[in-house]
């Protein structure tokens, strides 16, 4: 029996996990949306008007302390903000 299909169980349970963790801190910091507009595919930077750069800022500030992890000045771009799936792959790469 090979551990090949729990690992790969396990990834994308702590992946779910991630991204319900990550959607919640965006309906704390961004409160206009309903809940149900939140999940893994919804598209942020540049297409929400309410993610600015103080936003950003504090959703970066959250994500280091939920996650116990810092983000370098180079994890700061569009690309690792454009999604909440890409901004669960940064957060899964820095944990």
């Amino acid at each position: 029996m090979t551990s090949a299909p729990f690992t790969e169980k396990n990834s994308e349970q702590i992946s779910e996990q991630t991204t319900a963790q990550l959607i919640k801190l965006l309906i704390a910091i961004i409160p206009n949306y309903e809940e149900s507009f939140w999940h893994v595919d919804t598209e942020l930077f540049g297409a929400i008007a309410e993610f600015d750069s103080m936003t950003l800022v504090t959703l970066i500030g959250e994500i280091e302390e939920s996650f116990d992890i810092s983000l370098d000045d180079d994890d700061i771009s569009a690309e690792n903000f454009a999604s909440v799936a890409s901004l669960t792959e940064l957060v899964l790469e820095r944990t």
